[in-house]
């Protein structure tokens, strides 16, 4: 007896066990992979009778949608994919489900590779060997569900043809009904609950939504965002070299740059390695633009660092968070060095002597021709120097000379002084 009620308790607990729906939507990406692999895990944890993948995105990264759909192969829940649209990496995370439903006007299907243009921002089929790659994928998934692979395929390369369904040339895009009349899709249903009755899923669910860890990945990981959060990083700490003792500058940079490392941590993203690329990138530029003025191997090697550091954060996505961070940098530096010291702000943080205010006359510095004197400033090229009792603003020929060396008058023209080291 006993027994029997015991059997009777683990009976009912299983039966009450709920359906756990898991929603993938909008562009597929590193922080959505995180987040069904932490929704997957406790599901399984909590005992779940089932998952639902309710899908409607446009596709997104192919290395995020790899992720998921191991995470889902993986998993020893049984699994179902309602599908409202499943576009590129979305057809491959909906075929890795162990049951495929069509909502009315769904489509499933254009999964060709692209590579995104920066600036210009068209797009382009990838080369045949990730195109390769990525069919053979669709095919092993396939494979493993039981579905067409020849159809599958079809998806990703634009060369296969199959008679009265596809041409050659174009990827295979495929509605609702015409899915489930090729077995790509086990069934066409009305709505959510009507899926989960066919499928014979628990009609208890529970849906579980990304956190706000997830969506701030999401949005500093964007390609855009990540691009301005270096940029701003990096001007930043420049600006801070050229404005010393304020630290707002330095502040906002150092902000900016962990905002950046911030998303790619919450996303999965970024490693050790690529953090401290990153770091040993901007040391090395900061030697060759401050210490070591010039172009060379520091300034090399600095720039393949950072190339490094952003290219294993945002694999596919790094040639369009590269281009648009030199883009956004050099448009921050042009309007920095061209209009910020002329703002009541930048007059408030930049020490001025008062020798800049009002320039000597012309004779007087042509008399400086050949003096002797001292930087009171770093020369980069520009500064300030004193000859006897005399603050003048100066300027090198192109080399950085610190503060405290001697220097020698070369030049004027004008009320531009020109100065050269004097060598010890």
């Amino acid at each position: 007896m006993r027994n029997l009620i015991f059997a009777l308790l683990l009976l009912g607990g299983l039966t009450s066990a709920k359906t756990y729906i898991i929603p993938i939507e909008g562009e597929i990406d590193g922080p959505l992979a995180v987040f069904v692999d932490q929704s997957l895990s406790r599901a399984e944890r909590e005992g779940a009778s089932g998952v639902v993948f309710q899908i409607d995105t446009p596709g997104g990264r192919v290395d995020a949608a790899m992720k998921i759909s191991d995470r889902i192969l993986a998993s020893p829940l049984p699994t179902l994919a309602v599908v409202q649209n499943a576009f590129s990496a979305g057809a491959l995370i909906t075929l890795s489900a162990q049951q495929v439903m069509m909502l009315p006007g769904s489509e499933i299907g254009a999964a060709l590779p692209v590579t995104i243009t920066p600036v210009t921002n068209t797009m382009t089929a990838a080369d045949r060997k990730i195109i390769s790659a990525l069919r053979g994928k669709f095919r092993s998934v396939a494979e493993a569900r039981g579905r067409p692979s020849n159809i599958v395929e079809a998806m990703v390369d634009p060369d296969i043809e199959i008679a009265g369904l596809k041409a050659k040339g174009e990827p295979l895009t495929l509605s609702a009904k015409k899915a489930v009349e090729l077995k790509v899709a086990d069934a066409e249903v009305a709505s959510l609950r009507a899926a989960l009755e066919k499928a014979g899923y628990n009609l208890s669910t529970e849906e579980i939504t990304p956190g706000p860890q997830v969506r701030l990945a999401r949005f500093l990981t964007d390609p855009t965002i990540a691009a301005i959060l270096l940029a701003v990083g990096v001007l930043g700490l420049i600006l801070e070299f050229f404005t010393p003792g304020t630290f707002i500058p330095a502040t906002i940079g150092a902000s900016s740059l962990v905002l950046y490392f911030l998303g790619g941590y919450l996303a999965g993203l970024s490693s050790t390695l690529s953090i401290l690329l990153l770091i040993g990138g901007l040391m090395l530029m900061a030697f060759e633009i401050f210490i070591a003025p010039g172009f060379g191997i520091p300034g090399i090697v600095g720039l393949a660092l950072i190339a490094a550091s952003v290219y294993f954060t945002f694999g596919s996505e790094s040639l369009q968070v590269g281009s648009y961070a030199i883009i956004g940098l050099a448009v921050g530096v042009i309007l920095i060095f061209r209009f910020v010291p002329r703002t009541r702000v930048a007059r408030a943080l930049v020490l001025e002597s008062a020798v800049s205010q009002t320039a000597p006359p012309r004779s007087e510095l042509e008399s400086l021709l050949g003096a002797v004197g001292t930087a009171l400033t770093d020369l980069r090229p520009a500064g300030t120097a004193q000859f006897g009792e005399r603050r003048v603003d100066v300027v090198t020929s192109g080399d950085f000379i610190g503060r405290g060396d001697s220097i020698r008058v070369i030049q004027v023209e004008g009320t531009r002084v020109v100065v050269r080291r004097v060598q010890s």
